[in-house]
């Protein structure tokens, strides 16, 4: 019973502490907005506000190329010091304001000046959060998702690696007035962070960092200070390769089949080279709806530019081995001709003009005729490899160097 009793003061006790010092809380913001005006900046008439600011990106959902744009999920932490929040405190001890609180507050009006759509996070509250200390620092953060442009270079594509520039901006205020600096390598803040376990469906992150070096952008209306993060992104080959390199090196060796066909099977060897080239223009037209459409030649362009004029020079070859299969052909019934006519003359001597217009058309195929159609096939199975392999070669040392 007295043990009951004991525990049961305590409790009382403990409750009163709490809403004594809730109570205290309140009074102590209400104290602090008292005259407090969040239209004016802090050091209204004195030297610029410094805006400590860190950036943890908490989710990247995609980048697209055709829209040359990327959508990502950040937590945007600033920091600044505001004396007309100055409080007696101990150094640890903290006033946090949610989201009604943090419209009683100055913040620093930034924008994204790359910024294509974004909304700000309210489920289950509002994601903001302010924070007060007895020194009269604020830290502020604030949790959306946002569209951003990122201006890429594709001539590499798909080979490529893209730096995206994430920039943040005073709207309000000059560098008179307000000075953007990122958190510094031993603060507290980190200056740049990406939540672990992040991935993207074309995309790996090679690495991102601050840029420190340019702080003022130039406008009509005045200089105002500013923030550059480079965000280095990888394109993952794998997909590429397996979906639009290796079906196309595979058609361009489909159609080298036809060089160990007899020439005198016409359908098979064109059919078989049509084939080749159909299926490459088509595969080439759906890469094409998938790519970037940008003026100038990717590396994917090349590639497949390159592949079909292997395919379409091998139905060439057999044009020109068909040419001269029929020419062959011909001379063989002209020298039959001849050898019919040469037996008429003998007999019959008037004949002989007719003779001397039958062997003046017989040599006009005699240059022709001393190259063989199976002489063409078989370099062809030599030289057609051997130039695909060397253009190989330089494509990839080109495009993966």
């Amino acid at each position: 019973m007295v043990y009951n009793v004991y525990l049961l003061l305590v409790i009382l006790l403990y409750c009163d502490a709490v809403l004594t010092e809730n109570a205290t809380t309140r009074r102590g913001i209400s104290d602090l907005l008292t005259g407090y005006d969040k239209i004016l900046r802090p050091n209204m008439e004195g030297p610029p506000v410094i805006v400590t600011t860190s950036i943890h990106i908490n989710n990247f959902y995609s980048s697209t190329d055709k829209g040359m744009d990327y959508t990502t999920t950040i937590f945007l932490r600033t920091r600044w010091n505001d004396p007309r929040l100055q409080y007696n405190g101990a150094p640890n001890h903290t006033i946090t304001l949610h989201s009604d609180g943090v419209k009683e507050v100055w913040v620093p009006p930034l924008f994204f000046p790359d910024e294509k759509s974004g909304h700000f996070h309210k489920l289950t509250t509002e994601n903001i959060l302010l924070r007060i200390y007895p020194d009269g620092t604020v830290l502020h953060s604030a949790r959306f998702t946002i569209k951003l442009g990122c201006m890429m270079k594709l001539e590499r594509y798909p080979m490529d690696e893209q730096t995206c520039n994430m920039e943040i901006e005073s709207f309000t205020y000059t560098t008179d007035d307000l000075i953007l600096q990122w958190a510094p390598e031993d603060d507290d803040l980190e200056a740049l962070g990406v939540q672990e376990g992040i991935s993207l469906p074309q995309f790996t992150f090679k690495d991102m960092e601050p840029d420190r070096s340019r702080t003022t952008r130039h406008y009509a209306t005045g200089n105002f200070s500013y923030l550059i993060a480079k965000l280095r992104l990888r394109r993952q080959q794998e997909i590429f390769i397996m979906s639009a390199y290796v079906p196309s090196t595979l058609i361009v060796i489909v159609s080298w089949f036809s060089f160990w066909i007899n020439p005198n099977c016409e359908p098979a060897r064109v059919s078989l080279v049509m084939m080749a080239l159909l299926t490459l223009c088509t595969q080439m037209n759906g890469i094409q709806a998938k790519a970037p459409n940008i003026a100038h030649m990717k590396a994917s362009d090349v590639w497949m530019s390159s592949c079909l004029v292997f395919v379409f020079a091998a139905l060439v070859e057999y044009a020109a081995v068909n040419f001269i299969s029929l020419k062959i052909k011909m001379q063989n019934q002209n020298e039959q001709s001849l050898e019919m006519v040469n037996r008429a003359v003998s007999k019959n001597p008037s004949t002989e003009s007719d003779f001397e217009t039958s062997v003046s058309k017989s040599n006009q195929y005699d240059v022709i005729c001393h190259v063989r159609p199976q002489r063409i096939d078989y370099y062809s199975r030599i030289v057609f490899p051997i130039t695909f392999m060397v253009f190989n070669v330089f494509y990839w040392l080109i495009y993966l160097c």
